[in-house]
Order: C-alpha cells, then structure tokens, then sequence
C-alpha cells in the first residue's frame, strides 16, 4: 500500500497564546513580529532568529493556477533551511507542495496556509503526515503570513520546532 493510500495526516491547531510552550518558536514569532513596520511584514530577518532555528525555516509563496483539479493553489518554496533540504534529498528552492507530500496532504498544507492568509494571523500547529517515501513525520510548526507587495499576504514563514520534530514514531531528535 502506498503512502496515498494510507495517508495519517493530523492537523492539530494549538492556540497562540501556547506558543511558550515551544521557545523556539516563541522567539520565531517575535523575530516575525519586529521584522517590519506594517500589520503584515515582508520578511523576515534571519539575523533576529536564533540561530539553531535556521536549518529549520522555509519561505513559501502562494500561487494561483487557475483550472488546477482541487485547490486552485499551491505553494512553491523559495527558500529552505538545510535540515529541510538534507530530509528532502536536494535543494527544495522552486519545488512545490505537489512535489513533497501525496495530494491529500499537499491540500491539507495548502488550506492551512489559506487560513493564515485569509486571517492575516500566524498560526501554531501540530502535523502528522506521511511523505512520498511513506515515512511518517511530525512536528510542531508556525506558519507566519508575508507581503511582498504590502498589499495582500502572498507569501509565508514557516519553522519548525527541531524539539518536537519526529520521523517513524521516534523520539525527538537532539538539536
């Protein structure tokens, strides 16, 4: 059986006010906070994160593909960290959620990143899911909203917590 068919995917949305339960991703979301001077900022400064944080980080745009079965969306990354890269195989840059999780997942992630936009709000989740390799991931994740053109939010900053981070129901990882 292939990972389409037995996918488990899990989104669990945990409250933003929980978020120091996750230090990491605490100051993560204060590095996003002070990163500009508009409601929605534009980027991120890397140098305002911590560093352990940085193998972790993606940068997502949001695209429309009208006539797309399903979601007319998706996401295409445009930057991603080295832990991120290394678990994928190769460099992440233009690949898309298409190329990374099975279609049902790949929805999933691109509905919640919507719901980050349509809000204009981050937003602190637990995943689970299976890759394309059938191997099962989770971890906790905040996923921010950006504007590149200080208009409407068409891009995201996404970090994992490298503390909750878990393949094949082992524990963490040590960072």
């Amino acid at each position: 059986m292939n990972s389409f068919a037995q996918s488990v995917r899990l989104h669990r949305d945990i409250p933003l006010t929980d978020i120091g339960q996750y230090p990491d991703l605490a100051m993560a979301l204060q590095a996003w906070q002070v990163s500009d001077d508009r409601r929605i900022p534009s980027r991120v400064d890397p140098l305002n994160l911590p560093k352990a944080l940085l193998p972790y980080v993606m940068l997502l745009d949001l695209e429309e593909e009208p006539g797309r079965i399903g979601l007319p969306y998706r996401l295409r990354v445009r930057l991603a960290g080295t832990y991120v890269c290394d678990k994928y195989g190769s460099e992440m840059k233009g690949r898309t959620t298409d190329d990374f999780f099975a279609p049902q997942d790949a929805s999933h992630v691109v509905e919640a990143a919507l719901t980050v936009a349509r809000l204009g709000l981050p937003s602190l989740a637990e995943r689970h899911y299976v890759n394309l390799d059938d191997g099962i991931w989770s971890y906790v994740r905040l996923i921010a909203p950006l504007s590149r053109d200080g208009r409407r939010i068409n891009s995201f900053f996404k970090v994992l917590d490298p503390a909750t981070l878990r393949q094949d129901g082992r524990q963490p990882r040590s960072v």
